[in-house]
């Protein structure tokens, strides 16, 4: 289909947005960071429904906090280093024109995700929790000459999740709790405009589609304060055996924020035929996904716990996105996203070595969630993943821990086919190519118990 000039001009003022809530490349599915928890991330998350060795594990379901007597305070930090890299790029505009620019290079910059947990027993059956977590985000960067510029240049998602937690041990095999989530979001999205092709595709005179000389800049960012819940059940069947049931809700996040351009000579003529392309006000709504979970722990010997993780995430809710604009000049913009839901599977297992160290290692399976080939794009590339862990937890003191975790996790190669056909894509034209992912991330933690 060949693009229409105001078909090119309407995609090209949403060349950042469209993707702009969602601007990563992480390590769990979608846009979600599951690193909160050293202690459990040695295991590779496996069983942490059910509990650990420390109340990180409140993240994943609330009861847990019953398994933690007095007062405990447990910080937590985890360094992603991540490689992601496009290979057998090519790319055209949506007329047709070559786009050249640099392949090779890691689009994913290193990350440091914290967290902070601290819990008071209030009475021998009521425990009162607090968490402070980033549960989604990270950072994309590419240079600006890159082959995929007016897709993607940089991309920046930062969360903040505070929340208060309260937990009853009803009775000795049954744990129940909740708690609320308080979240901050903050996004910053950059990109190229392809202005050689948007003025040819208009008929202004001078256009050269696919010219960097004649390239244009854009970055969107936006904030917003949202809320939900979590609860949890902890079931002790008997002693060697836990069971835990975790669920984080949907959150609703309407970002607003202001869109700003930079324009070459050639840019700032289209600019003042069309009204675009001028400082703006926006706006976005997005829900991120809910998650299901459900942890399994048993000791088959004194020294010796094995553990199991099946959890389910509704990335489903991401179908699409609607962009609205107060300039007039830049109508609303809608993007096909259409993810599906993902299932992560581990198995791990503890070994106490003796009364102060204690080992873990496990595997995991972490399902991606884009569907197809067309609806993979450079803020995004995600794909299956593959995990393998280890970790060691050692009582510096009878009531000091420290816990580290190695984790690496590699991806199968991903392909990407963009079309300037598809719903956004006019400005930005034709994109394929090949991603190869893999990431190691480095967790440890200090827990003390008072």
């Amino acid at each position: 289909m060949t693009p229409t000039p105001r078909r090119l001009l309407l995609a090209a003022t949403s060349i950042l947005v469209s993707t702009a809530m969602f601007p990563s490349v992480l390590f769990a599915a979608g846009f979600a960071i599951r690193e909160q928890s050293a202690s459990a991330q040695g295991n590779s998350f496996a069983g942490v429904s059910a509990g650990g060795d420390d109340i990180s594990t409140v993240f994943y379901n609330p009861a847990t906090l019953t398994l933690h007597p007095g007062t405990n305070i447990s910080g937590q930090a985890s360094w992603i280093i991540p490689d992601v890299e496009l290979g057998n790029a090519a790319a055209s505009t949506a007329l047709g024109t070559p786009v050249t620019g640099s392949t090779s290079g890691n689009i994913a910059p290193q990350a440091l995700v914290p967290s902070f947990y601290a819990s008071w027993q209030m009475s021998p059956d009521w425990f009162l929790g607090f968490s402070f977590n980033a549960p989604f985000g990270l950072t994309t960067s590419a240079d600006s000459g890159w082959i995929g510029r007016y897709h993607a240049l940089g991309s920046r998602m930062r969360t903040y999740n505070a929340q208060p937690i309260l937990a009853w041990k009803a009775t000795p095999w049954l744990s129940v709790g909740g708690g609320i989530q308080v979240q901050y979001t903050d996004a910053r999205l950059t990109s190229a405009i392809d202005f050689g092709t948007i003025g040819t595709g208009q008929g202004v005179p001078g256009g050269s589609p696919g010219d960097p000389a004649q390239d244009g800049f854009a970055a969107i960012e936006g904030d917003d304060w949202s809320y939900g819940f979590s609860l949890g059940v902890l079931i002790t069947p008997e002693p060697h055996t836990r069971i835990g049931i975790g669920y984080r809700s949907a959150m609703d996040i309407d970002l607003e924020g202001s869109a700003e351009f930079g324009l070459s000579a050639y840019g700032e003529l289209i600019a003042a035929l069309s009204g675009a392309f001028q400082p703006t006000g926006g706006r976005a709504s997005i829900t991120t996904p809910e998650m299901l979970s459900l942890g399994v722990q048993h000791d088959i010997a004194p020294d010796w716990t094995i553990g199991a993780e099946i959890a389910w995430t509704r990335w489903s809710r991401f179908d699409r996105l609607v962009v609205e604009f107060d300039n007039p000049a830049q109508p609303d913009d809608l993007t096909e996203e259409d993810w599906d839901d993902s299932v992560f599977l581990a198995l791990g297992v503890t070994w106490r070595a003796n009364e102060r160290l204690r080992l873990r290692t496990g595997v995991a399976y972490d399902e991606g969630v884009v569907p197809t080939a067309d609806r993979r794009t450079p803020r995004i590339p995600d794909s299956d993943r593959y995990w393998i862990s280890a970790g060691v937890g050692y009582d510096l003191t009878e009531n000091m821990t420290f816990d580290a975790a190695y984790t690496h996790i590699y991806s199968p190669k991903a392909n990407m086919n963009l079309q300037a056909s598809d719903p956004g894509n006019e400005g930005r034209g034709n994109l394929s190519g090949t991603f190869d992912s893999s990431a190691d991330i480095l967790s440890t933690s200090l827990t003390m118990r008072f």
